[in-house]
């Protein structure tokens, strides 16, 4: 006789449940098991390696990060307003020197504004020079009771006004000039053109750059530090910088500049770092991490490996070794350089510290020290 559906289904959802419960069942078993053998027993002992923890001078640092820029870097605008630019001399990359033509304007307007003033000028001198004869001869005949002395200060005046007319006509074409010289531009500064913004046939405007200068053979870096590091900054302080560009190399630079004041709004002081690059090996625009040394300072110190951090806190804690037991101490930490870091409390000079195997201790856990150490190796 056959089984109904609905028997057959009730026997397979049984059949699934009961699985189910033996699966967790032995995963229970398993899981107790494991954490039974890794946990240690009452009376295990567990092997560690300690420091012992000396007095050592650590250089004090501070790094920072920023980035670098040229020394001076300028837009050259175009002094005269609604002329065509004719021609553009430079690109991008270029090099060039102070005072160099870099543009030229359309000049035939004022050229022809240059030679009639030029012409008015001499006319000008022409006609003073007629009038200082026709001075001279008159003066002459005066002395010799030839002419009324009306006629000699009426030749006068209009010799007066002949010098007038010769120094207007002398400004204008100074004025002139200069504006025939601002259709041609020059560079302000020595350096590299890092951009052009127009071509040949743009329409010349006082707010438009032609082209930007940055001079990339001496570059600065400008940084800020917080006000309780900002005392400690001098200038002619001496600093190390490295590139994410170039990590092999190493470059130096000294504090040139100091703000003389702070930011109210961040509460930090900024200082400019110049450097030499006379082989152009750095480019501004470049991410630059900067140390400053600050000397050093003497004090108990212990390898990272020992610090455990608190969950969840930014409080540090390590194991020491004290009776043949791990004893857990809080402590607080200071300078830091390489593997090496200062506790400034926590620890006494010669005591041990547990560097390897405290993932397995809690306080009052049994050790027994397989090897110490005396004292962090490695650099300052």
């Amino acid at each position: 006789m056959e089984q109904r559906p609905d028997n057959r289904k009730k026997v397979l959802l049984a059949t699934a449940v009961a699985a189910i419960i033996a699966g967790l069942a032995a995963y229970s078993v398993f899981t107790f098991m494991g954490t039974r053998s890794s946990a240690p027993s009452a009376t295990e002992k567990i092997p560690v390696r300690t420091l012992v923890v000396q007095t050592r001078a650590l250089d004090r640092t501070i790094v920072l990060t920023a980035d670098i820029r040229p020394m001076a870097e300028v837009d050259v605008f175009p002094k005269v307003p609604g002329k065509i630019i004719e021609q553009i001399l430079v690109d991008r990359g270029d090099t060039v020197r102070q005072k160099e033509l870099v543009a030229v304007l359309e000049e035939r307007a004022v050229n022809a504004q240059v030679k009639e003033a030029r012409a008015a000028y001499d006319l000008a001198v022409t006609n003073r020079e007629v009038l200082d004869k026709d001075y001279a001869r008159l003066a002459n005949l005066y002395e010799e009771k030839a002419v009324a002395r009306q006629r000699l200060d009426h030749i006068m005046a209009q010799k007066d006004s002949a010098s007038a007319q010769v120094e207007r006509a002398k400004a204008v074409l100074e004025q002139l000039e200069i504006l025939r010289a601002d259709h041609r531009i020059y560079a302000p500064i020595t350096g590299l053109v890092s951009a052009r913004y127009l071509d040949p046939g743009a329409l010349s405007a006082p707010g438009s750059p032609v082209i930007r200068i940055t001079d990339e053979g001496r570059l600065k870096i400008i940084a800020g530090v917080t006000e309780k590091d900002f005392h400690l900054i001098e200038r002619g302080m001496k600093c190390k910088i490295t590139t994410d560009a170039i990590p092999q190399r190493v470059f130096t630079g000294f504090v040139t500049v100091m703000n003389p004041t702070l930011n109210p709004s961040t509460r930090t002081g900024e200082f400019e770092v110049h450097l030499d690059n006379k082989d152009m090996l750095l480019r501004s625009g470049m991410f630059a991490h900067l140390t400053l040394y600050l000397g050093t300072v003497s004090g108990l110190a212990v390898s990272r490996e020992a610090l455990q951090k608190i969950p969840g806190t930014g409080d540090y804690f390590v194991y020491v070794v004290k009776n043949g037991k791990a004893e857990l101490r809080n402590v607080e930490t200071g300078l830091a350089a390489g593997n090496t870091v200062q506790v400034t409390t926590g620890l006494e000079e010669n005591e041990e510290v547990v560097v390897l195997g405290q993932n397995r201790l809690k306080d009052g856990t049994e050790v027994i020290v397989e090897s110490r150490q005396k004292g962090v190796e490695g650099p300052q």
